[in-house]
Order: structure tokens, then sequence, then C-alpha cells
């Protein structure tokens, strides 16, 4: 019996080889990720990818991100591999690969993700018939884990010391960056317009990116400029929301004072409509105030204030909006709140970045429960009277 069923077999095996046109290829190549048509088998990997950065608002703003993955890690590894014949064993190979090379379990997560959104594009565009990433099992959760047990609280002492060595027209970068959670590059887009000091409200709606439109290149030396890190910068809205869409952040009176100090102190820079640009009387300028501050500059400034600063360890700009989250969180504010005003779009993000800084929170449930249930069988929670009557002689 078991030849006759491997003589079956073989005698299959015989008929597909002969029947290997290439629609049958393409089914059976579904499994896998393979092309659907010809020219998708042939198309490099390199070249979709460079595809997916271009392909307008969907990478905006992470367009250095993909061009970094991709010089670092797509072509390393890959080189000219057509994207028809990049299969799971394939991805799986690259993530060992990275993680040899030195990259944190969070980064090798990061760099598959934006490695599986190229396959997805390629998928859309009917490049490939499934993403060769979805069959890679990839220990996303554990490896964000790690990365939250990363995430650094600056000391009050440290911010104070750190704004002080700033350039004075810069210092309340820090203090809007620590008491109202903002991005840097949100911090330095911030205008005038944008703060309602009676309602104590900064309303955040814009930020500065590196990726903007360069003007027509006329010489070798200009079109060197308009690649990488030489891309004009440009205010633009924030990213995933419409253009009208921002997010309403409290402001404190003491962050208002020091914001209503600054505007006195230095007065405002007026930017027109324009390319790259959004109308608005902006609070930050380069150091010269004939523009809007670099963020490659920006950078050297911080590393010169934390330097000048003589702290114990290096404090990141980013930090500064971590200890705007844990004080927050860590004094009961609700965690959708705080997601709100960090503009996250998801609390889950919040919760799952922060939940480690908020060790407290169950001993305050059993406490207010506690409170609760020992003031008797009369005790009543403050409800409704409709709500209450609903309630009344059902089981919870």
């Amino acid at each position: 019996m078991a030849s006759i069923f491997q003589n079956c077999k073989a005698a299959e095996r015989n008929q597909n080889a002969s029947a290997d046109t290439f629609p049958a290829k393409a089914e059976r190549g579904n499994d896998f990720g393979a092309h659907i048509t010809p020219d998708g088998a042939k198309i490099p990997l390199v070249r979709v990818f460079e595809e997916f950065i271009s392909a307008g608002d969907t990478v905006t703003g992470s367009k250095r991100n993909y061009e970094a993955s991709l010089n670092k890690n797509i072509k390393p590894y890959f080189g000219d591999r057509d994207l028809g014949s990049v299969n799971p064993a394939d991805i799986q190979g690259w993530l060992t690969w990275m993680r040899e090379q030195g990259y944190e379990d969070s980064t090798t997560v990061v760099r598959y993700r934006i490695l599986s959104s190229v396959f997805n594009y390629a998928v859309n565009h009917e490049y490939i018939a499934r993403n060769p990433c979805h069959r890679v099992k990839v220990k996303q959760a554990k490896a964000l884990r790690k990365s939250k047990k990363k995430i650094q609280i600056p000391t009050l002492e440290e911010i104070r010391r750190l704004a002080v060595e700033l350039p004075e027209q810069l210092q309340l970068l820090a203090w809007l960056m620590c008491g109202c959670g903002l991005r840097i590059a949100e911090a330095l887009a911030v205008t005038s317009g944008q703060f309602d000091f009676e309602e104590g409200v900064l309303y955040v709606d814009r930020q500065i990116v590196a990726d903007g439109e360069n003007e027509e290149p006329r010489t070798r030396t200009q079109r060197a400029h308009t690649r990488g890190r030489g891309r004009a910068l440009r205010i633009r809205h924030l990213k995933w929301r419409e253009n009208d869409e921002g997010r309403e952040v409290p402001l404190s009176s003491s962050v208002g004072r020091k914001v209503q100090e600054h505007i006195k102190r230095h007065g405002t820079f007026r930017i027109e409509e324009g390319r790259n640009r959004i109308t608005g009387d902006y609070l930050f300028t380069n150091i010269s105030r004939t523009n809007i501050m670099s963020l490659a500059y920006m950078d050297k400034v911080w590393g010169a204030a934390v330097k000048a600063a003589e702290l114990s360890r290096s404090v990141k700009k980013h930090w500064l909006r971590h200890f705007f989250a844990s004080a927050a969180l860590s004094r009961g504010v609700a965690v959708n709140e705080v997601a709100e005003w960090l503009g996250h779009t998801d609390p889950k993000v919040t919760y799952g970045m922060y939940a480690h800084l908020m060790p407290e929170a169950p001993e305050r449930l059993r406490s207010v429960m506690d409170s609760i249930f020992e003031e008797g069988g009369d005790a009543r929670l403050p409800l409704e009277t409709e709500t209450l009557a609903e309630v009344e002689g059902c089981e919870l």
C-alpha cells in the first residue's frame, strides 16, 4: 500500500510539473507571498521600499526613519533580491541577523513593522499576493516590555539645571515639554495664538519636520543638499490628524506665567503662509532670529546644555515628556485623559508605556472599595436617583 501511495504522489508531482504554467505558480506561491504578475516578481525589494517611502502622506513625517531602515537594515541584508523571492524564512533570517548586529529587540520589532508595511503596500498594489512577514512570529510584546523598563524620568532638579543652560530664548522649551507633555517638534512650532491663558489651555496643532519640499536644485551642490538631512524644514499639522484638528492640553498657571514672561522678553516671530510654512506668531526661532529652529541644530544646543549642567546622566529631550506623563499618572489622573494630552490615539499605548509607573494604583482601588463596603449596608454611591432605582434588586 505504501508503494502505491508513493507512486500516486509521484504521478501528482509530475502532473503539476508539466502544468507548471505561470497561473499555477502564482496560485501555489500565494502561500509564501510570491508574485501575482511576472513584473511583480522581478521588482527589487529595495525599489518597492523606495516607492513606499515616496508614497505621499502615508509616510510623511517618518521618511527619515524609513530611509534609515532601508539603508542600514534592508540593503545590507537583502541586496538586490526580487520582491517575489522573499519568503518567511528570509524574514526570520533577517531578524536573527539584526540581533547579531547588536540591535535591541525593541529596535528589531520596529524595523520588522516597517518592512511588514512595505509588503502590505506591495500586496495592495498587487505586486505580491501575501505578506511573508505575517507568517513570522516576532515576540513583540516581550520586546516592548523590555523597552518600557528603559523609560527614564528626569528629576525636577535636573530639568531646572538643564533649562538654565539653554540659550535664554529657548529655555521655555524645557517647561513646555515637561509641563505640557509636548514633543520637541511640537514645542518648537508653538505660536502665541495657541494659548488661552484665561481658560488655562494650550492647543497643539502643528509640528516641525525635516521633510519639506526643496526648491528645484540647479547645481550639483544644491542637489546634494536636497537629500538626507539637507531636506527643507517644514511646519505641518500633526501627524495622522486632519489639518484643522489638534489636541487641548491643560496649561498650569506656573507654565502659563513662564510663557507670558517669554513673550514679554523675546516677543514672537511672524511667519506667513508659504512653501513649508503655516501662518502664525512663533515663540521660538534659530539663534539669529531669522527662521524657525532646525531640529538638527536643536540637538547640538541640547547636547551642549546637558554637558554644561554637569548632570550624572545624559538627559534626553523626550525624557521631559515622560516626566509629564509620570507626574500625572502617579497623582491619579486617568490614563485616557493623559493619553489625549500626549496625543496618543489609543490609551492602550499610554498604559502600555507607563503602567509600571503606577504601582500604587491597585492599593488605591483596594482603599476605595474598602471605604465603600465598610460604611455599612445603607451606604450609597453618588449615582443618579434613576440609576439607583434600576440597580436595586439586581445581582452584581
